[in-house]
């Protein structure tokens, strides 16, 4: 972090900013400050510096009034909401104890010293006739954000003040970074501004411009501790900022936890309650500013490959190894030959073959995608059609089928054999969909939790059914296939939460023929399509 010598201009800028932080540490009250202990090391954070009518992000949407999916990124709390804000005092004490500390004071002004009004640009006077009363008042309230950009400081709460704890809505107040031993603090609130004042505009906002937080039990703090107020907004019970400007706080510890406004009251002469006082007479500053406003686009993207060799399988030697998202290789064109090797690749009535190929998607639409196939049933150059598979069963030789199903990408292992992929690499999700039509798919290691294929294609992984040897194997494997799928697309595949980082996906294929079969050479091409939804 820069420090304030490494930027502070010199000359005229330089001993403007230091008569600003001499103003900062005047006394209250030049009446009783003499017979105060100043609280030093002081410094008062605010969660926004927004102004008081900022509660939007930068879509501007906010949590009245969020986006299309109700969400908003200014809640209470968070810097561009300045309407909500929360606020952490630190301070260290001069004074030992005894006494014990029972109260603390903060009051919030337009000037370091004298007479005080709370911060805030709203238009009308709470008390035209200064009589003490808001009975008659004439100030403009800031209902609507952005309605007037103005807005009076205030603490606002929906039924409840703040309370002591921990969470959304409540306040701490801790010892040397601890909770204090006393459990019993309580949070006040009121309006403490001076009809006499005449600064400024000369009107005053009514508003809860003075807090007191005090303990029957108190708390034993002695000189060089230090102390921190920390008031945590919510939704409901927050702190709104002043319009526009700058605003100090004063600050009084006690040994008292009553009669704590006349001693800080500038407009109470001859009070006889300064003997609570233990430190004070200080003040800390802050001021509004606007936000700054960031724009920018993240273009739409997607890759999309299709091969017959996954490149996680293959070995490169001398420790070099693939990137976590390399597209699907093709070799040969993606020609797949399907069936028998040893007999011109020729299917047979009493065993099935299988085949497979890859796919792997990316895309950073928010909405995920779809992935769909297109294509005919295996059919030779005079019309006659191996059967497709309308509904997922499972593989029969002697009967006409063609299908595909999903398998597991994550089992590939190297082509030299090795259990393992090469080193440094990871290997991406292997089937990370979700369900279509709202049924439940299979669960299992070949489809993360959450994550699976389609229904009707997620049971491919299974055995093909084989009696050619001696003894008969069934099958378990289960495909689908729709000739229709050539004109309509059939969807097997969806992700429609989030983006998709790297899906790779392995495609089963099984064909099967009847002792009808007529002869032939039979080919199809099957087509995948990918389609992101934004």
């Amino acid at each position: 972090m820069y420090t304030l010598k490494s930027i502070a201009t010199r000359g005229t800028a330089l001993g403007a900013a230091f008569a600003m932080v001499a103003a900062a540490v005047v006394p209250t009250a030049s009446v009783f400050a003499d017979a105060l202990n100043p609280l030093t090391e002081r410094s008062l954070m605010l969660s926004s510096s927004a102004p008081g009518y900022m509660d939007t992000d930068g879509s501007g949407n906010s949590y009245a009034n969020p986006n299309a999916i109700g969400e908003n990124y200014a809640p209470a709390g968070s810097g561009p909401n300045g309407k909500k804000t929360g606020e952490t005092f630190t301070f260290t004490v001069s004074s030992d104890a005894p006494p014990d500390t029972k109260g603390f004071s903060l009051q919030y002004c337009t000037t370091a010293a004298g007479y005080c009004r709370s911060p805030g640009d709203n238009t009308g006077d709470a008390d035209p006739n200064d009589d003490g009363s808001t009975a008659d008042s004439t100030r403009e309230t800031n209902a609507v954000a952005h309605e007037n950009e103005r807005s009076d400081f205030d603490f606002v709460d929906g039924g409840t003040d703040f309370t002591l704890g921990t969470g959304a809505g409540q306040f701490q107040v801790l010892l040397n970074g601890v909770p204090t031993t006393a459990t019993d603090w309580v949070f006040t609130k009121a309006n403490l501004e001076d009809v006499e004042y005449t600064g400024e505009s000369g009107t005053l906002t009514g508003a809860n411009n003075y807090i007191t937080i005090t303990s029957a039990t108190g708390e034993t703090i002695n000189g060089g501790d230090e102390v921190q107020i920390i008031f945590k907004p919510s939704e409901d019970t927050y702190i709104t900022n002043p319009g526009s400007g700058s605003f100090f706080v004063k600050i009084n510890t006690y040994n008292s936890d009553s009669s704590l406004i006349g001693s800080h009251n500038d407009a109470t002469p001859g009070d006889d309650s300064d003997h609570t006082v233990i430190d004070g007479g200080v003040t800390v500053a802050n001021v509004m500013t606007e936000s700054i406003h960031i724009t920018t686009k993240v273009l739409e993207t997607m890759a999309f490959s299709v091969g017959t060799q996954n490149r996680d399988t293959v070995d490169l030697g001398s420790g070099q190894v693939h990137g976590t998202c390399d597209p699907i290789q093709q070799i040969n064109n993606n020609r797949l030959n399907l069936g028998n090797p040893d007999a011109e690749y020729s299917l047979e009535t009493g065993k099935a073959w299988d085949v497979y190929s890859y796919w792997r998607l990316s895309s950073n639409s928010s909405g995920g995608a779809t992935v769909y196939y297109s294509g005919n049933t295996l059919a030779n150059t005079v019309g006659d059609e191996i059967a497709d598979m309308p509904s997922e069963v499972v593989s029969t030789p002697g009967t006409e089928q063609f299908g595909l199903g999903f398998v597991d990408a994550g089992l590939d292992t190297l082509d030299s054999g090795a259990a393992t992929f090469a080193a440094g690499y990871q290997t991406p999700d292997s089937a990370p969909f979700i369900t279509l039509g709202g049924a439940q798919a299979q669960s299992g290691p070949e489809y993360p939790a959450g994550q699976t294929a389609q229904t009707d294609y997620d049971e491919a992984f299974g055995t093909l059914f084989d009696d050619s040897g001696p003894t008969v194997q069934p099958g378990t494997a289960k495909f689908k296939f729709l000739k229709s799928s050539l004109t309509v697309p059939e969807a097997i595949a969806q992700q429609d939460t989030e983006v998709i980082s790297c899906a790779t996906a392995k495609m089963r294929y099984v064909g099967n023929i009847g002792a009808d079969t007529p002869a032939g050479v039979y080919t199809t091409k099957i087509n995948y399509l990918a389609a992101p939804q934004y």
